[in-house]
């Protein structure tokens, strides 16, 4: 994580052995928000502190808090500088690996927080909506529990209080999570949200590492795992069941793995349910047609490209289901170099116009791909996923609802919303990071303007 292999062994042992940062000396008076004149509190957390950082707030079940947070830190010398989001911590000489942290599956930068001093931890990042699960103090800490003092930065968090529940506190009435489910009923109601009565399934496949490597071969790719686990994390936190997701990672995702998880594991689903696929790594065209694409696996030799799966045939495969409505997202294409996935083309976008042009796409369908004219993917170390991931994921922790009066901000992220959050924010993001603007493709199979407001929320 923080060290590389060359460094002297006492480095190491300090590091095993949880040697002691800063501690917080000052005391803190905790503050009930709901009972307070204050809106809202400010602390600092230090990187380098040993101690969990109390947030100056004391939390009550069922009220919702906003946590905000700004500034730059980094866990040791060789580790990227980040903001409270955790993303760009690693480099070459800072790579992760799950010492030393308190949630696997978060960038050792990410920005935690916990209620009460015995707590289970969660991620915060730079802006977080807590629906308090009990009373109790909270508490602050980076992602980071081996530090040796080598930390250095710091983050200034700010937890208020939303105007909801302004309101609720100056007159009370009920929670406003259960407030914010009626009015989404009736939201529903009123505006025609696509709510499907039937059960939700995702297939998610990640592919970093290729058993055909080399000159000939498929390119090791950097984050495409991570994408695929960070999208799957998202799917629980919006309370999709687990059993309903299957998850293929690297050596999981062989093409016998992949088709069982499309043809047989997925004949569960009903025509009243939604399917959500989700892919990133490699996609590659055959060469005798350029239309005909693959998704590669694991086991795929691209020199061989029926060793690959088939877009068309993962069209099949879905469409045999006859769901009422698809998503599918993927962040891949042909072999890359440097931070692209890709100098020859988008795998998969042929086959949407393809799809589109012969009129043989299902209704119901809703492609979110991360490519734009010049068909590439990208990935950079700023964002330790996909350009196309990295937006994704915070558009669907929240960031996309309500975007831009699209929607209303209510806590039912739309398809519609999303998409213009997308279209917005990933050009945004990549020439802040890599100087050029990049698009996301963002389509469906149906004229019907309803298909946007289809959401992922679990009911």
């Amino acid at each position: 994580m923080k060290i590389n292999r060359a460094l002297t062994a006492t480095v190491f042992l300090c590091l095993s052995c949880g040697c002691a940062g800063v501690q917080y000396t000052e005391k803190i008076h905790e503050v009930d928000l709901t009972q307070s004149e204050k809106n809202k509190i400010s602390v600092r957390v230090l990187a380098k502190a040993e101690s969990w950082r109390n947030s100056g707030v004391f939390v009550k079940k069922d009220h919702k808090y906003n946590i905000t947070a700004k500034g730059r830190w980094r866990v040791g010398g060789l580790c990227g500088w980040t903001g409270p989001d955790g993303t760009g911590c690693y480099t070459p000489l800072c790579w992760d690996s799950s010492m030393f942290r308190f949630i696997e599956g978060w960038s050792h930068c990410t920005l935690l927080g916990k209620i009460g001093k015995d707590g289970k931890p969660f991620a915060i990042g730079d802006d977080y909506e807590l629906v308090a699960r009990e009373d109790g103090v909270l508490y602050l800490h980076i992602n980071d529990n081996g530090s040796c003092g080598d930390n250095e930065g710091m983050v200034t968090v700010t937890t208020a209080l939303p105007e909801t529940e302004i309101a609720r506190s100056e007159t009370g009435g009920a929670p406003p999570d259960v407030i914010s489910k009626k009015a989404a009923r009736e939201q529903g109601r009123a505006t025609g949200v696509v709510k499907s009565t039937g059960r939700n399934w995702a297939v998610i496949i990640g592919i970093s590492r290729y058993r055909h490597t080399g000159p000939n071969g498929l390119e090791t790719l950097i984050f495409a795992d991570d994408d695929a686990k960070s999208f799957a994390r998202v799917l629980r936190n919006l309370g999709w069941s687990e059993s309903h997701i299957k998850l293929l990672i690297n050596e999981e995702a062989t093409q016998r793995n992949v088709m069982i998880a499309l043809e047989s594991w997925l004949t569960k689903a009903d025509a009243e349910d939604r399917i959500v696929l989700f892919w990133s790594g490699h996609g590659f065209p055959d060469p005798e047609d350029p239309e005909k694409v693959y998704f590669a696996c694991f086991d795929t030799d691209i020199n061989v490209p029926a060793t690959g799966y088939r877009m068309d045939r993962v069209r099949q495969a879905l469409e045999e289901r006859k769901c009422r409505n698809v998503v599918l997202f993927a962040d891949t294409c042909h072999a890359g170099k440097l931070i692209t996935r890709g100098s020859r083309g988008l795998s998969i976008i042929p086959q949407i116009d393809r799809m589109r042009r012969e009129g043989n796409a299902p209704k119901g369908w809703i492609f979110m791909v991360g490519a734009d004219t010049d068909r590439q993917a990208i990935e950079h170390s700023s964002w330790s996923n996909g350009a196309f991931t990295h937006c994704l994921l915070k558009g669907l922790y929240g960031a996309a609802d309500g975007y831009e009066s699209v929607g209303v901000k209510d806590g039912i992220l739309t398809m519609g919303e999303l998409r213009a959050y997308l279209n917005s924010v990933m050009p945004e993001e990549t020439q802040r990071v890599l100087g050029v603007a990049k698009r996301p493709v963002i389509t469906t199979s149906t004229g019907d303007p309803n298909i946007w407001k289809l959401h992922l929320q679990e009911r």
